[in-house]
């Protein structure tokens, strides 16, 4: 598994920001010593050069205190990812998926018993009351059964 830290945009945004910091902080600072130190040592400097250019320098000290807080927070950054333990990714589980083919569909609507309702002699009875009637008809004997006369 590769790096996450490595791929991750605001990362590298602080890696190049603190180098930039750095390099330009130290551009001014060396810039600025360089003209004071050639200046004073003909001994043509202007007062700019004697009492502004050291507060440049204390400017340019700020960038690259700056440039190396940020990359000291990268080193920790990663340190800290790497003594992290990385996740461990399972392997997908593909299931077999089985095909039972349904009954075939009706456009009848289903019929729902209810034991409490009472039907008339009219409805047509749900075919389990009717099985259960034409159980009921064998179950009893004949002789009970009423004679046509």
């Amino acid at each position: 598994m590769t790096n996450r830290l490595a791929r991750s945009v605001p990362f590298w945004v602080l890696v190049l920001a603190s180098l930039a910091s750095i390099g330009f902080g130290l551009w001014i600072v060396l810039s600025k010593i360089a003209a004071m130190s050639s200046t004073l040592a003909d001994g043509s400097a202007t007062y700019e050069q004697v009492y502004v250019n050291p507060v440049w320098i204390g400017f340019g000290g700020v960038f690259v205190g700056a440039g190396i807080v940020g990359l000291l927070l990268v080193l920790t950054l990663a340190a800290l990812r790497s003594a992290l333990p990385t996740p461990v990714t399972e392997a997908a589980v593909v299931e077999e998926t089985v095909i039972v083919e349904a009954a075939p569909v009706t456009d009848e609507a289903p019929v729902f018993e209810d034991a409490d309702v009472e039907t008339s002699a009219t409805d047509a009875a749900p075919p389990a009351a009717a099985a259960e009637a034409a159980a009921q008809a064998e179950a009893e004997p004949e002789s009970e059964a009423p004679e046509k006369r």
